[in-house]
């Protein structure tokens, strides 16, 4: 059987039909970047596709990724699913914090740890923090114990 090719608009018939048999009303857009497509989806039921703390978010995230790849056979590409921006609105206020607690150990000289990140929130703060000329960030622990350092450099 010949795969599917995989563009932007085979990722929106398929988040299409996702949200269809979710029985839900929404739109998407799809855009892509290289290997990544950034999945907009506005919808009056977004708290129901968000779900408490994002999780139905990062599960309709990983159900489009898993349908895509075994539909296309490819398997280099990300998929970013947001809906009406809170993925977004998050990061914003995780780089935010990130930056408040910069000035704090710039000033303070004393590391501060952070917990109960997720590996993509502790990958918004190294990613914020990378350049920043007075701080520099650590993940120490393993798994769920994993955890953020804001250091002095």
């Amino acid at each position: 059987m010949a795969k599917a090719k995989l563009d932007e608009n085979f990722v929106a018939e398929n988040v299409k039909l996702l949200i269809e048999k979710l029985g839900v009303s929404a739109t998407a857009e799809v855009s892509r970047i290289a290997g990544t497509y950034f999945v907009d989806i506005s919808s009056e039921d977004s708290s129901l596709l968000i779900g408490k703390y994002g999780v139905n978010l990062e599960s309709l995230q990983f159900i489009l990724a898993v349908r895509i790849k075994s539909l296309t056979g490819i398997d280099d590409f990300e998929i970013f699913v947001d809906v009406d921006n809170w993925r977004k609105q998050k990061e914003d206020k995780l780089k935010k914090m990130a930056e408040s607690i910069a000035e704090k150990v710039s000033a303070s000289g004393q590391a501060e740890p952070l917990y109960n990140l997720k590996a993509s929130e502790r990958r918004v703060i190294h990613t914020v923090l990378t350049g920043h000329p007075k701080v520099m960030t650590v993940s120490e622990g393993e798994g769920i114990d994993r955890y953020l350092i804001i250091k002095p450099k």
